[in-house]
């Protein structure tokens, strides 16, 4: 299915009965990058899943490179299908989008999930996302290679999903334009994080780490709790960044328990 917003066609699909449940996704990926945990997920509630501007089957628009875009890109998706109040899990990428969210828009959300992902950005990662960001202006030859070598690097601790991964990368990113617009918001990190405006977010919150995850690492999982009051925080031992595919029901059962509580 698809939805037309101001300036972009966003493909989104829905699956299972209940509560809304809005799943985003990490850079690079499309909605299929929660495959594994959908099922159980799908079981108790109404799960829609969206791709980001530029990502999978959603055409770019006009691309700002920040992070407030993909916030309000959000905001006019749940206007343009109806949905209010609604849960939202976001991974990697998709966790800082769910933050910038529900700091600027408090009242849409009721429970946060966030996945394997950071409040900020160092100067080292900083500039990976420009380096890259520069690859796709330059049309580089070499962008094609560097994916997938970066995609293998996030799925060191499960080489089994890396066919799958590269599948979905390569779709997702077959215009890198979108890619690039997400790099250059996280990159904008650096000099401007979400850290001062976490006290912002007053909804119940749900963190979820892993103790391999070399991308967003439990500490990043510490300030994220340490920033959000009354906030809960579950670390996940044996896997790494993509916890979505490497503890997918792990992941899912506590996503339901931590929405059970709400209801």
């Amino acid at each position: 299915m698809s939805v037309r917003l101001d300036d972009m066609e966003v493909a989104y699909s829905e699956v299972g009965r209940g509560d809304p449940l809005v799943l985003i996704h990490g850079l690079g990926d499309d909605h299929r990058a929660w495959r594994r945990t959908i099922p159980d997920l799908m079981l108790r509630r109404r799960v829609i899943l969206y791709d980001l501007r530029g990502h999978g089957q959603t055409t770019l628009g006009t691309p700002h490179g920040t992070l407030r875009q993909l916030s309000n890109d959000l905001l006019e998706f749940l206007d343009a299908v109806h949905l209010e109040q609604v849960d939202i899990a976001g991974f990697s990428l998709g966790g800082t989008i769910a933050m910038r969210f529900a700091i600027d828009f408090p009242l849409e959300v009721r429970g946060l999930v966030l996945v394997a992902t950071s409040s900020r950005v160092g100067r080292t990662p900083a500039d990976w996302y420009r380096r890259r960001v520069d690859m796709v202006e330059r049309s580089d030859p070499q962008l094609r290679e560097t994916l997938d070598r970066d995609t293998a690097d996030v799925h060191a601790e499960s080489p089994q999903e890396l066919e799958e991964a590269l599948l979905i990368r390569r779709q997702s990113t077959a215009d890198p334009r979108g890619y690039a617009n997400a790099c250059a918001a996280m990159a904008a990190l650096n000099e401007a994080p979400l850290d001062p405006d976490l006290g912002r977010i007053t909804v119940p919150t749900l963190i979820v780490a892993s103790d391999k995850d070399r991308h967003c690492p439990p500490k990043a999982a510490e300030i994220i709790a340490a920033g959000i009051k009354g906030s809960r925080l579950e670390i996940f031992p044996d896997a790494g960044h993509p916890i979505p595919v490497e503890k997918p029901r792990e992941l899912a059962g506590s996503i339901n328990s931590f929405l059970a509580e709400l209801a």
